[in-house]
Protein backbone atom coordinates (compact mmCIF):
# COMPACT_ATOMS: atom_id res chain seq x y z
CA UNK A 1 0.00 0.00 0.00
CA UNK A 2 1.18 3.53 -0.83
CA UNK A 3 2.16 5.23 2.51
CA UNK A 4 0.89 8.60 1.25
CA UNK A 5 -2.53 7.18 0.40
CA UNK A 6 -2.69 5.41 3.77
CA UNK A 7 -1.94 8.63 5.67
CA UNK A 8 -4.45 10.56 3.52
CA UNK A 9 -7.13 7.92 4.17
CA UNK A 10 -6.48 7.99 7.93
CA UNK A 11 -6.69 11.80 8.08
CA UNK A 12 -9.86 11.80 5.97
CA UNK A 13 -11.43 9.19 8.27
CA UNK A 14 -10.56 11.28 11.35
CA UNK A 15 -12.02 14.39 9.70
CA UNK A 16 -15.28 12.55 8.99
CA UNK A 17 -15.41 11.28 12.58
CA UNK A 18 -14.88 14.81 13.93
CA UNK A 19 -17.57 16.18 11.59
CA UNK A 20 -20.00 13.44 12.64
CA UNK A 21 -19.21 14.14 16.29
CA UNK A 22 -19.99 17.83 15.85
CA UNK A 23 -23.22 16.95 14.02
CA UNK A 24 -24.39 14.61 16.78
CA UNK A 25 -23.43 17.13 19.47
CA UNK A 26 -25.38 19.85 17.64
CA UNK A 27 -28.46 17.63 17.36
CA UNK A 28 -28.18 16.73 21.04
CA UNK A 29 -28.15 20.44 21.98
CA UNK A 30 -31.10 21.18 19.73
CA UNK A 31 -33.11 18.31 21.22
CA UNK A 32 -32.79 19.55 24.78
CA UNK A 33 -35.76 21.88 24.42
CA UNK A 34 -39.32 20.68 23.92
CA UNK A 35 -39.92 23.23 21.17
CA UNK A 36 -37.13 21.71 19.05
CA UNK A 37 -38.31 18.20 19.79
CA UNK A 38 -41.80 19.20 18.73
CA UNK A 39 -40.69 20.96 15.56
CA UNK A 40 -38.19 18.43 14.23
CA UNK A 41 -39.21 15.22 15.97
CA UNK A 42 -35.70 14.10 17.04
CA UNK A 43 -37.12 12.83 20.30
CA UNK A 44 -40.73 12.44 21.33
CA UNK A 45 -42.06 14.28 24.35
CA UNK A 46 -43.77 10.99 25.17
CA UNK A 47 -40.55 8.98 24.87
CA UNK A 48 -39.22 7.13 21.85
CA UNK A 49 -38.25 8.49 18.46
CA UNK A 50 -40.41 6.84 15.81
CA UNK A 51 -42.59 8.12 13.00
CA UNK A 52 -45.78 7.85 15.03
CA UNK A 53 -44.48 9.90 17.95
CA UNK A 54 -43.02 12.53 15.61
CA UNK A 55 -46.42 12.94 13.98
CA UNK A 56 -48.08 13.34 17.39
CA UNK A 57 -45.52 15.97 18.38
CA UNK A 58 -46.01 17.94 15.18
CA UNK A 59 -49.78 17.89 15.63
CA UNK A 60 -49.26 19.40 19.10
CA UNK A 61 -47.01 22.06 17.57
CA UNK A 62 -49.61 22.91 14.91
CA UNK A 63 -52.38 23.07 17.51
CA UNK A 64 -50.25 25.28 19.77
CA UNK A 65 -49.44 27.83 17.05
CA UNK A 66 -53.04 27.90 15.86
CA UNK A 67 -54.35 28.36 19.41
CA UNK A 68 -52.05 31.31 20.11
CA UNK A 69 -53.02 33.19 16.95
CA UNK A 70 -56.73 32.52 17.47
CA UNK A 71 -56.65 33.54 21.16
CA UNK A 72 -55.05 36.88 20.31
CA UNK A 73 -57.68 37.63 17.66
CA UNK A 74 -60.79 36.49 19.52
CA UNK A 75 -60.07 38.54 22.63
CA UNK A 76 -58.70 41.63 20.92
CA UNK A 77 -61.03 41.88 17.90
CA UNK A 78 -64.33 42.39 19.82
CA UNK A 79 -62.71 45.17 21.88
CA UNK A 80 -61.33 46.67 18.66
CA UNK A 81 -64.84 46.53 17.14
CA UNK A 82 -66.25 48.20 20.26
CA UNK A 83 -63.83 51.11 19.91
CA UNK A 84 -64.79 51.53 16.25
CA UNK A 85 -68.57 51.16 16.56
CA UNK A 86 -69.32 52.14 20.15
CA UNK A 87 -71.89 49.32 20.24
CA UNK A 88 -71.62 46.91 23.18
CA UNK A 89 -74.31 44.71 21.61
CA UNK A 90 -72.43 44.28 18.34
CA UNK A 91 -69.06 43.74 20.00
CA UNK A 92 -70.56 41.25 22.46
CA UNK A 93 -72.28 39.34 19.67
CA UNK A 94 -68.87 38.57 18.16
CA UNK A 95 -68.20 36.26 21.11
CA UNK A 96 -71.19 34.15 20.03
CA UNK A 97 -69.71 33.50 16.59
CA UNK A 98 -67.55 30.70 18.01
CA UNK A 99 -70.57 28.80 19.34
CA UNK A 100 -72.62 29.37 16.17
CA UNK A 101 -69.72 28.35 13.95
CA UNK A 102 -69.05 25.30 16.12
CA UNK A 103 -72.60 24.03 15.66
CA UNK A 104 -72.54 24.66 11.90
CA UNK A 105 -69.16 23.08 11.22
CA UNK A 106 -69.43 20.02 13.46
CA UNK A 107 -72.69 18.97 11.81
CA UNK A 108 -71.00 18.35 8.45
CA UNK A 109 -67.28 18.07 9.26
CA UNK A 110 -67.52 14.52 10.59
CA UNK A 111 -68.41 13.24 7.11
CA UNK A 112 -65.19 14.63 5.61
CA UNK A 113 -63.02 13.52 8.53
CA UNK A 114 -64.11 9.91 8.06
CA UNK A 115 -63.73 9.92 4.26
CA UNK A 116 -61.00 12.38 3.19
CA UNK A 117 -57.27 12.68 3.91
CA UNK A 118 -56.72 14.46 7.23
CA UNK A 119 -53.63 16.17 5.87
CA UNK A 120 -55.49 17.64 2.90
CA UNK A 121 -58.47 18.78 4.98
CA UNK A 122 -56.43 20.52 7.67
CA UNK A 123 -54.17 22.16 5.08
CA UNK A 124 -57.18 23.41 3.10
CA UNK A 125 -58.90 24.78 6.21
CA UNK A 126 -55.82 26.65 7.43
CA UNK A 127 -54.98 27.97 3.95
CA UNK A 128 -58.53 29.25 3.35
CA UNK A 129 -58.62 30.77 6.83
CA UNK A 130 -55.42 32.66 6.04
CA UNK A 131 -57.14 34.32 3.09
CA UNK A 132 -60.31 34.99 5.11
CA UNK A 133 -58.30 36.98 7.66
CA UNK A 134 -56.45 38.85 4.90
CA UNK A 135 -59.83 39.69 3.36
CA UNK A 136 -61.09 40.93 6.72
CA UNK A 137 -57.99 43.10 7.13
CA UNK A 138 -58.56 44.58 3.66
CA UNK A 139 -62.24 45.33 4.33
CA UNK A 140 -61.53 47.17 7.58
CA UNK A 141 -60.33 50.13 5.52
CA UNK A 142 -63.84 50.50 4.05
CA UNK A 143 -66.48 52.60 5.76
CA UNK A 144 -69.12 49.86 5.86
CA UNK A 145 -66.83 47.05 7.05
CA UNK A 146 -69.30 46.22 9.86
CA UNK A 147 -71.53 44.53 7.27
CA UNK A 148 -68.79 42.02 6.48
CA UNK A 149 -67.30 41.53 9.94
CA UNK A 150 -69.91 39.20 11.43
CA UNK A 151 -70.25 36.76 8.45
CA UNK A 152 -66.47 36.65 7.98
CA UNK A 153 -66.05 35.84 11.67
CA UNK A 154 -68.51 32.96 11.39
CA UNK A 155 -66.73 31.70 8.25
CA UNK A 156 -63.31 31.90 9.91
CA UNK A 157 -64.53 30.19 13.08
CA UNK A 158 -66.26 27.47 11.04
CA UNK A 159 -63.02 26.72 9.20
CA UNK A 160 -61.19 26.81 12.53
CA UNK A 161 -63.61 24.37 14.16
CA UNK A 162 -63.38 22.12 11.10
CA UNK A 163 -59.57 22.02 11.31
CA UNK A 164 -59.58 21.61 15.11
CA UNK A 165 -62.01 18.68 15.09
CA UNK A 166 -60.04 16.95 12.34
CA UNK A 167 -56.76 17.61 14.16
CA UNK A 168 -58.24 16.34 17.44
CA UNK A 169 -59.50 13.11 15.88
CA UNK A 170 -56.16 12.59 14.10
CA UNK A 171 -54.19 13.24 17.31
CA UNK A 172 -56.26 10.79 19.36
CA UNK A 173 -56.21 8.17 16.62
CA UNK A 174 -52.39 8.27 16.46
CA UNK A 175 -51.99 8.37 20.24
CA UNK A 176 -54.28 5.43 20.93
CA UNK A 177 -52.20 3.24 18.58
CA UNK A 178 -49.18 3.51 20.91
CA UNK A 179 -49.69 1.17 23.90
CA UNK A 180 -47.07 3.09 25.89
CA UNK A 181 -49.11 6.31 25.86
CA UNK A 182 -52.27 6.70 27.93
CA UNK A 183 -54.79 8.67 25.87
CA UNK A 184 -56.08 10.73 28.81
CA UNK A 185 -52.52 11.64 29.84
CA UNK A 186 -51.65 12.52 26.23
CA UNK A 187 -54.68 14.82 26.04
CA UNK A 188 -53.57 16.43 29.32
CA UNK A 189 -50.09 16.99 27.90
CA UNK A 190 -51.44 18.58 24.72
CA UNK A 191 -53.83 20.72 26.72
CA UNK A 192 -50.90 22.01 28.77
CA UNK A 193 -49.41 23.54 25.62
CA UNK A 194 -52.68 24.86 24.19
CA UNK A 195 -53.96 26.27 27.49
CA UNK A 196 -50.67 28.10 27.99
CA UNK A 197 -51.12 29.70 24.56
CA UNK A 198 -54.74 30.58 25.36
CA UNK A 199 -53.69 32.25 28.61
CA UNK A 200 -50.95 34.23 26.87
CA UNK A 201 -53.23 35.09 23.93
CA UNK A 202 -56.13 36.20 26.14
CA UNK A 203 -53.75 38.41 28.12
CA UNK A 204 -51.92 40.11 25.25
CA UNK A 205 -54.74 40.10 22.66
CA UNK A 206 -56.38 43.41 23.66
CA UNK A 207 -52.93 44.95 24.16
CA UNK A 208 -51.72 43.93 20.69
CA UNK A 209 -54.89 45.25 19.03
CA UNK A 210 -54.49 48.48 20.98
CA UNK A 211 -50.95 48.91 19.64
CA UNK A 212 -51.21 47.51 16.10
CA UNK A 213 -54.89 48.28 15.46
CA UNK A 214 -56.22 46.32 12.45
CA UNK A 215 -52.72 45.07 11.58
CA UNK A 216 -53.00 42.65 14.52
CA UNK A 217 -55.34 40.55 12.35
CA UNK A 218 -52.35 39.68 10.18
CA UNK A 219 -50.84 37.80 13.15
CA UNK A 220 -53.72 35.32 13.01
CA UNK A 221 -53.38 35.12 9.23
CA UNK A 222 -49.66 34.36 9.60
CA UNK A 223 -50.36 31.66 12.21
CA UNK A 224 -52.78 29.93 9.80
CA UNK A 225 -50.16 30.06 7.04
CA UNK A 226 -47.45 28.59 9.28
CA UNK A 227 -49.79 25.79 10.39
CA UNK A 228 -50.69 25.02 6.76
CA UNK A 229 -47.01 24.78 5.83
CA UNK A 230 -46.24 22.53 8.83
CA UNK A 231 -49.07 20.18 7.84
CA UNK A 232 -47.46 19.67 4.41
CA UNK A 233 -44.51 17.97 6.15
CA UNK A 234 -46.64 15.10 7.41
CA UNK A 235 -46.11 11.65 5.96
CA UNK A 236 -49.14 10.48 3.95
CA UNK A 237 -48.80 7.07 5.64
CA UNK A 238 -49.85 8.59 8.96
CA UNK A 239 -53.61 8.69 8.38
CA UNK A 240 -56.77 7.69 10.19
CA UNK A 241 -58.90 4.80 8.99
CA UNK A 242 -61.56 5.97 6.56
CA UNK A 243 -65.15 4.87 6.15
CA UNK A 244 -67.09 4.05 2.98
CA UNK A 245 -70.36 5.07 4.63
CA UNK A 246 -72.36 7.49 2.48
CA UNK A 247 -74.10 9.24 5.42
CA UNK A 248 -73.50 12.98 5.10
CA UNK A 249 -74.64 14.83 8.22
CA UNK A 250 -73.36 13.99 11.68
CA UNK A 251 -76.98 14.45 12.81
CA UNK A 252 -77.72 11.19 11.02
CA UNK A 253 -75.56 9.57 13.69
CA UNK A 254 -77.41 11.19 16.57
CA UNK A 255 -80.02 8.44 16.84
CA UNK A 256 -77.38 5.75 16.47
CA UNK A 257 -75.33 7.41 19.20
CA UNK A 258 -78.28 7.66 21.57
CA UNK A 259 -79.14 3.98 21.03
CA UNK A 260 -75.80 2.91 22.47
CA UNK A 261 -75.86 2.88 26.28
CA UNK A 262 -72.26 4.06 26.73
CA UNK A 263 -72.22 6.70 24.00
CA UNK A 264 -75.55 8.03 25.26
CA UNK A 265 -73.94 8.72 28.64
CA UNK A 266 -71.02 10.47 26.95
CA UNK A 267 -73.41 12.52 24.80
CA UNK A 268 -75.27 13.92 27.81
CA UNK A 269 -71.97 14.40 29.66
CA UNK A 270 -70.79 16.62 26.79
CA UNK A 271 -74.14 18.42 26.77
CA UNK A 272 -73.97 19.19 30.50
CA UNK A 273 -70.31 20.13 30.17
CA UNK A 274 -71.25 22.82 27.66
CA UNK A 275 -73.82 24.15 30.14
CA UNK A 276 -71.39 24.38 33.06
CA UNK A 277 -67.80 25.44 32.22
CA UNK A 278 -68.33 28.12 29.53
CA UNK A 279 -71.45 29.48 31.25
CA UNK A 280 -69.75 29.80 34.66
CA UNK A 281 -66.83 31.61 33.01
CA UNK A 282 -69.19 34.04 31.27
CA UNK A 283 -71.25 34.64 34.42
CA UNK A 284 -68.08 35.17 36.45
CA UNK A 285 -67.11 38.25 34.45
CA UNK A 286 -70.63 39.65 34.92
CA UNK A 287 -70.59 38.92 38.67
CA UNK A 288 -67.16 40.48 39.16
CA UNK A 289 -68.09 43.64 37.27
CA UNK A 290 -71.74 43.97 38.25
CA UNK A 291 -71.78 42.65 41.83
CA UNK A 292 -68.27 43.14 43.21
CA UNK A 293 -67.62 46.31 41.11
CA UNK A 294 -64.03 45.35 40.32
CA UNK A 295 -61.72 47.19 37.93
CA UNK A 296 -59.95 45.91 34.81
CA UNK A 297 -56.95 44.88 36.92
CA UNK A 298 -59.01 42.40 38.95
CA UNK A 299 -60.60 41.06 35.76
CA UNK A 300 -57.10 40.44 34.37
CA UNK A 301 -56.19 38.60 37.58
CA UNK A 302 -59.33 36.48 37.18
CA UNK A 303 -58.32 35.39 33.65
CA UNK A 304 -54.69 34.86 34.65
CA UNK A 305 -55.53 32.75 37.71
CA UNK A 306 -58.00 30.63 35.73
CA UNK A 307 -55.45 29.98 33.00
CA UNK A 308 -52.62 29.18 35.41
CA UNK A 309 -54.68 26.64 37.37
CA UNK A 310 -55.90 24.90 34.20
CA UNK A 311 -52.28 24.64 33.02
CA UNK A 312 -51.18 23.38 36.44
CA UNK A 313 -53.95 20.78 36.51
CA UNK A 314 -53.08 19.48 33.03
CA UNK A 315 -49.38 19.33 33.92
CA UNK A 316 -50.10 17.30 37.05
CA UNK A 317 -52.39 14.93 35.15
CA UNK A 318 -49.83 14.41 32.37
CA UNK A 319 -46.87 13.85 34.70
CA UNK A 320 -48.55 11.74 37.38
CA UNK A 321 -50.66 8.58 37.51
CA UNK A 322 -53.73 10.28 38.98
CA UNK A 323 -55.90 9.37 35.98
CA UNK A 324 -55.01 5.71 36.58
CA UNK A 325 -56.28 5.81 40.17
CA UNK A 326 -59.51 4.15 41.27
CA UNK A 327 -62.68 5.60 39.79
CA UNK A 328 -64.13 6.13 43.28
CA UNK A 329 -61.17 8.36 44.19
CA UNK A 330 -61.46 10.26 40.90
CA UNK A 331 -65.20 10.71 41.42
CA UNK A 332 -64.84 12.31 44.85
CA UNK A 333 -61.82 14.34 43.72
CA UNK A 334 -63.79 15.78 40.80
CA UNK A 335 -66.87 16.51 42.92
CA UNK A 336 -64.75 18.20 45.59
CA UNK A 337 -62.89 20.43 43.12
CA UNK A 338 -65.59 21.29 40.57
CA UNK A 339 -68.65 21.48 42.80
CA UNK A 340 -66.73 22.83 45.78
CA UNK A 341 -65.31 25.61 43.64
CA UNK A 342 -68.74 26.57 42.27
CA UNK A 343 -70.29 26.59 45.77
CA UNK A 344 -67.44 28.79 47.03
CA UNK A 345 -68.00 31.20 44.14
CA UNK A 346 -71.70 31.46 44.96
CA UNK A 347 -71.10 32.02 48.67
CA UNK A 348 -68.21 34.49 48.29
CA UNK A 349 -68.51 37.85 50.03
CA UNK A 350 -65.66 39.49 48.10
CA UNK A 351 -63.91 39.13 44.75
CA UNK A 352 -60.81 37.45 46.20
CA UNK A 353 -62.72 34.42 47.52
CA UNK A 354 -64.71 34.36 44.28
CA UNK A 355 -61.52 34.04 42.21
CA UNK A 356 -60.17 31.39 44.61
CA UNK A 357 -63.37 29.39 44.06
CA UNK A 358 -62.97 29.79 40.30
CA UNK A 359 -59.37 28.53 40.55
CA UNK A 360 -60.52 25.43 42.47
CA UNK A 361 -63.19 24.74 39.84
CA UNK A 362 -60.69 25.06 36.99
CA UNK A 363 -58.38 22.61 38.76
CA UNK A 364 -61.10 19.96 38.65
CA UNK A 365 -62.44 20.51 35.14
CA UNK A 366 -59.49 18.86 33.31
CA UNK A 367 -59.89 15.69 35.40
CA UNK A 368 -63.35 14.90 34.06
CA UNK A 369 -62.94 16.61 30.68
CA UNK A 370 -59.76 14.76 29.70
CA UNK A 371 -61.10 11.41 30.93
CA UNK A 372 -64.38 12.01 29.09
CA UNK A 373 -62.54 12.87 25.86
CA UNK A 374 -60.39 9.75 26.07
CA UNK A 375 -63.21 7.34 26.98
CA UNK A 376 -65.51 8.77 24.30
CA UNK A 377 -62.91 8.31 21.59
CA UNK A 378 -62.22 4.73 22.68
CA UNK A 379 -65.93 3.86 22.58
CA UNK A 380 -66.48 5.11 19.01
CA UNK A 381 -66.07 2.52 16.19
CA UNK A 382 -62.90 3.07 14.09
CA UNK A 383 -64.62 4.24 10.91
CA UNK A 384 -67.02 6.65 12.61
CA UNK A 385 -64.68 8.75 14.77
CA UNK A 386 -65.30 12.02 12.93
CA UNK A 387 -69.09 11.80 12.70
CA UNK A 388 -69.69 10.76 16.31
CA UNK A 389 -67.13 13.26 17.63
CA UNK A 390 -69.00 15.89 15.61
CA UNK A 391 -72.21 14.91 17.39
CA UNK A 392 -70.48 15.21 20.79
CA UNK A 393 -68.96 18.61 20.02
CA UNK A 394 -72.25 19.93 18.65
CA UNK A 395 -74.06 18.81 21.82
CA UNK A 396 -71.60 20.78 23.97
CA UNK A 397 -72.02 23.91 21.81
CA UNK A 398 -75.82 23.58 21.90
CA UNK A 399 -75.67 23.22 25.68
CA UNK A 400 -73.62 26.40 25.97
CA UNK A 401 -75.84 28.40 23.63
CA UNK A 402 -79.11 27.32 25.26
CA UNK A 403 -78.11 27.54 28.92
CA UNK A 404 -76.23 30.82 28.44
CA UNK A 405 -79.58 32.51 27.78
CA UNK A 406 -81.29 30.73 30.69
CA UNK A 407 -78.47 31.55 33.12
CA UNK A 408 -78.90 35.29 32.67
CA UNK A 409 -82.57 34.91 33.59
CA UNK A 410 -81.68 32.79 36.62
CA UNK A 411 -79.17 35.25 37.98
CA UNK A 412 -81.56 38.19 37.52
CA UNK A 413 -84.46 36.31 39.13
CA UNK A 414 -82.87 34.25 41.92
CA UNK A 415 -79.51 35.93 42.45
CA UNK A 416 -75.92 34.71 42.40
CA UNK A 417 -76.05 32.12 45.19
CA UNK A 418 -79.10 30.18 43.92
CA UNK A 419 -77.79 30.25 40.34
CA UNK A 420 -74.42 28.85 41.42
CA UNK A 421 -76.15 26.15 43.49
CA UNK A 422 -78.22 25.10 40.45
CA UNK A 423 -75.05 24.86 38.35
CA UNK A 424 -73.31 22.92 41.15
CA UNK A 425 -76.16 20.37 41.16
CA UNK A 426 -75.83 20.08 37.37
CA UNK A 427 -72.10 19.47 37.83
CA UNK A 428 -72.76 16.66 40.34
CA UNK A 429 -75.25 15.14 37.91
CA UNK A 430 -72.71 15.27 35.09
CA UNK A 431 -69.88 13.80 37.16
CA UNK A 432 -72.10 11.00 38.51
CA UNK A 433 -73.43 10.24 35.04
CA UNK A 434 -69.96 10.00 33.53
CA UNK A 435 -68.41 7.80 36.23
CA UNK A 436 -71.43 5.48 36.09
CA UNK A 437 -70.26 4.51 32.59
CA UNK A 438 -67.30 2.60 34.07
CA UNK A 439 -69.69 0.43 36.10
CA UNK A 440 -71.87 -0.18 33.04
CA UNK A 441 -68.86 -1.09 30.89
CA UNK A 442 -67.69 -3.59 33.49
CA UNK A 443 -71.10 -5.30 33.28
CA UNK A 444 -71.31 -5.38 29.46
CA UNK A 445 -69.22 -7.80 27.35
CA UNK A 446 -66.70 -5.89 25.23
CA UNK A 447 -68.13 -7.21 21.95
CA UNK A 448 -71.57 -5.82 22.85
CA UNK A 449 -70.57 -2.27 23.81
CA UNK A 450 -70.98 -0.87 20.28
CA UNK A 451 -73.33 -3.44 18.77
CA UNK A 452 -76.07 -0.85 18.28
CA UNK A 453 -73.88 1.37 16.10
Amino acid sequence: MNPGLAIYGLLNKQKLQIREGFRLQFLNIMCKKNCWRLAFGHKSIFGGANLLNNAVNRLILVDTINTLGTAITWTGLPIFALNLTGSFLYAGSLYLTETIAGIISTIVSGHFIDKVSSKKMIFTSFFLNCFVMITLFSLLSFKHFIIFLFPLMILSQSLGHFANLCLEVWFRDLTIKDPNIGLARAISKKNTFTTTCKTVGFTIGPLIFGILSSYAILIDSASFLVCALLITRFDEKIQIEHSHDTAWFSLAYLKRTLKDKILRIYFFSHLLGGMIGPVMTSLSVYILEGHFKVADFEISIFWLVGGIFVILSNMILSKSRILSASKVFLYFLTVFLVCGGIVMMGASLNWIFFIVGFAIMTMGNPVINNLLSAETFKAIPPYEKGKVMGVMEASADLGTLSFMIISWGLIETFGIFITCMIIAVMAILRITLFYSSFKIKSDIPIENITKNL
